[in-house]
């Protein structure tokens, strides 16, 4: 009998345990999200694969950067690189304003600006509109689709946001990545809100700072979140520094709760990462390699359950299977450009001031120079694009744009106060408004009105014609009160006595054709109708001198002025260089001529920072009568204008100054850039008549300034020849005449 061959069972094979799905989740928390960096480092090292990232505010920007494939190398870089005033707080250069706007910036140095909106006075969105953070995240996320599903991502992501009509929490999952990350940090009167797809959000710490909930909803196996509050507010005392200090500390007081919350929701499997960033600032991102490093550190306490998820993945594949878009491959050429979100602004000025990229490649560097001049117009608060294709490589720029919400009428504020020892005192307030877009074309109506020892008002209209032309045409009536000195009409008696104070009133008619060099230099020819007038508030024997007075001039004049304006401050320049005068030939009227010329050149190295420049004018008038003398506007006297000597002792129809200035900068001023310095300044010049003896004479001024938000905040005191002094204080607006 055969045996009956026995055939083995087939021994089964163990059953695979799939590795957990790890969720990642970052908190929000400014510059402090550095640390999340190390997660990010140790879980690549530990060849431990994410399954998802979930992140909330700053905690958004990093996790959806690396989800998007940016390395978190290339991610500490380029974050730690960035000027917090200029890409957080939106602080625009001067040389990235429009030339009228750095003129206008002359009579109104105060930053605030708001509007008259349905009935009410409407104020700016936040301290900063985002933009330029908005357009760095556009820049990095410019190899993505514009509308992507965030699974389709090398990692799948997730952005936590607060609905702003509801605080119901908006957890994004497709659409544009910046948008979503940008709204995910609109932390509430810092950052402006974000508009995305009709509805507006804030930052999503408000209601998820430690998003736990969201992981948990998305299937988490285990949750490995990064915590950025351990220890904030403990046992110490916050300091109030400065608006946006305060703004983040009442913002981490809101959202202590909704961390606690999120915090009781980790279960034992989950891993807990607490780095000590308590001292970090909000926007210390030039700290990113030591606030990494505090990330690392704060690993070590939870070794032992990073060993025990590390050991779930020995011998599992562990690479990421998302393969990374590659929008950015693709040929693209711009063939058409369409503005959205516009309101009262023309959308041909938006197509305007975008045409040079028509017909070209696709350049996001190009593209982001043209946004960036765009918003710096003044006109908006936010600018984004997407492309559109419309047939093979061609595309259509999509621009949607969000005007400010004051829109269309603009008001800034002025005030001026300056002081000098047995001198005069100045003071002046008033404000400015603009109405742009009374028409499609570009018409806008400016008006100045001001009070004081200096009164102004005028009316002026500005009409753009093409990228660089324009006309413009206005009214104004100046009015000065000046004292005169008795130096003024007795040259061999120089001193400090004052005769009289006079009021010279300026009224003026112009109009001008301006041709606008691509922000570099403006220059303006046209028509001017003045009427000057000086009358005394007491009687002065003129029989002691050699001249008259007259009362009143009236001439019509050709005007030509120019202006290169290359500084990179009004009034403390660091860098660049100004040049600027005008021409005037009178054609009835008075026989007058008049023209000026003024430069300044600055340079910097490290603290120390170095000015020069000069000042030629002439203010000529012919009078019938002999011995008369007609009223003049050329004056020097007071800071970094023959400092020694009072404002207006030096006067004349003939002007001759140079100046050296050097500052050391005592601090940077913090985010706002209100940078403190003290200086020396020496000069050389007078203020002459024609027919009288020209002579040079000495000024040497020690000072202490702030080049503030308010304008100039200098004190200094100056020595001069013919044993002149002063000491003087100058708040605000600098005057000028």
């Amino acid at each position: 009998m055969a045996a009956w061959a026995q055939t083995p069972a087939p021994v089964p094979e163990p059953k695979k345990v799939p590795a957990p799905g790890v969720v990642v989740v970052l908190a929000g928390g400014g510059a402090k999200g550095f640390a999340h960096l190390a997660v990010l480092r140790q879980l690549e090292q530990d060849r431990i694969p994410i399954a998802r990232i979930v992140g909330t505010s700053m905690g958004a920007v990093i996790g959806g950067l690396y989800a998007s494939g940016m390395s978190t190398d290339d991610i500490e870089r380029t974050m730690s690189q960035l000027d917090p005033s200029r890409v957080a707080l939106d602080q625009i250069n001067r040389l990235e304003l429009p030339s009228r706007t750095r003129a206008y910036q002359q009579k109104y140095p105060v930053d605030l600006e708001f509007g008259i909106k349905e009935g009410g006075v409407s104020f700016a969105r936040g301290v900063s509109d985002g933009q330029r953070f908005l357009a760095l995240l556009q820049a990095l996320t410019q190899h993505l689709p514009p509308e992507v599903h965030f699974d389709d991502l090398k990692i799948p992501f997730r952005a936590v946001a607060t609905r702003y009509r509801d605080g119901e929490m908006k957890v994004f999952d497709r659409g544009a990545l910046h948008l979503a990350i940008r709204a995910s940090m609109a932390a509430p009167a810092v950052f402006a809100p974000v508009e995305v797809a009709g509805e507006t959000y804030v930052d999503g710490g408000l209601v998820a700072n430690v998003p736990v909930e969201v992981a948990l909803a998305e299937g988490a196996d285990v949750i490995v979140a990064s915590f950025l509050g351990a220890g904030a507010g403990e046992g110490r005392a916050e300091s109030a520094s400065h608006a946006l200090e305060v703004a983040n500390r009442m913002l981490d007081i809101l959202i202590r709760q909704n961390e606690k919350r999120n915090l009781a929701l980790l279960r034992p499997q989950d891993v807990l990462i607490q780095p000590s960033v308590q001292d970090i600032g909000f926007a210390d991102f030039n700290r990113a390699p030591e606030v990494v490093q505090r990330g690392r550190a704060a690993l070590v306490p939870v070794q032992a359950r990073w060993a025990a998820l590390r050991e779930s993945f020995v011998a599992k594949a562990t690479a990421q299977t998302s393969a990374r878009l590659s929008f950015d491959q693709r040929e693209k050429r711009i063939v058409a450009i369409e503005a959205q979100g516009h309101k009262d602004v023309s959308e041909s000025f938006i197509q305007t001031m975008l045409a040079p990229m028509l017909a070209q490649e696709f350049s996001a560097q190009r593209v982001e120079r043209y946004m960036d001049e765009l918003y710096t117009s003044g006109y908006f608060d936010l600018v984004s694009y997407s492309l559109v294709q419309q047939q093979g490589d061609a595309y259509k720029l999509l621009v949607t744009v969000r005007e400010k919400p004051y829109s269309p009428h603009f008001f800034k504020t002025t005030m001026g106060f300056s002081s000098e020892v047995d001198g005069v005192t100045q003071f002046t307030a008033g404000f400015g408004y603009r109405r742009p877009w009374l028409t499609a074309s570009g018409l806008e109506l400016s008006i100045d009105a001001r009070m004081g020892t200096q009164s102004e008002l005028g009316l002026r209209l500005h009409q753009a014609l093409s990228r660089g032309w324009s006309v413009e045409a206005g009214a104004s009536l100046d009015r000065n009160v000046l004292p005169l000195y008795r130096s003024s009409i007795i040259e061999e008696n120089f001193d400090n006595q004052k005769l009289a104070y006079y009021r010279q009133t300026v009224q003026s008619l112009d109009t001008a054709l301006v041709y606008d060099f691509e922000r570099k230099a403006n220059v303006k020819l046209g028509l001017v109708s003045s009427r000057i007038r000086r009358t005394f508030d007491t009687a002065v024997d003129w029989d002691e001198g050699t001249v008259n007075s007259t009362d009143q001039v009236r001439y019509n004049a050709l005007r030509v002025k120019w202006q290169m304006d290359q500084l990179d401050s009004l009034s403390f320049p660091t860098r660049g260089y100004f040049l600027g005068g005008h021409l005037e030939q009178g054609v009835s009227g008075a026989i007058y001529s008049g023209g000026s010329l003024s430069a300044k050149w600055a340079h910097s190295v490290g603290p120390h920072i170095f000015n020069v420049g000069m000042q030629l004018a002439q203010d000529r008038v012919t009078l019938d009568c002999e011995r008369c003398r007609a009223p003049s506007s050329l004056i020097l006297g007071g800071f970094q204008n023959m400092g020694a000597y009072r404002m207006g002792q030096l006067v004349g129809d003939q002007l001759a100054h140079v100046q050296s200035t050097y500052m050391y900068r005592l601090t940077q001023g913090g985010l706002f850039n209100q940078k403190t310095y003290v200086g020396t300044v020496l000069e050389a010049g007078d203020a002459w008549f024609k027919g009288a003896e020209q002579r040079w004479r000495y000024s040497a001024t020690a000072f202490v300034a702030v080049d503030s938000k308010i304008g100039d905040i200098y004190l200094g005191a100056a020595r001069g020849s013919s044993q002149s002094y002063n000491l003087f204080l100058q708040l605000g607006r600098r005057f000028s005449f």
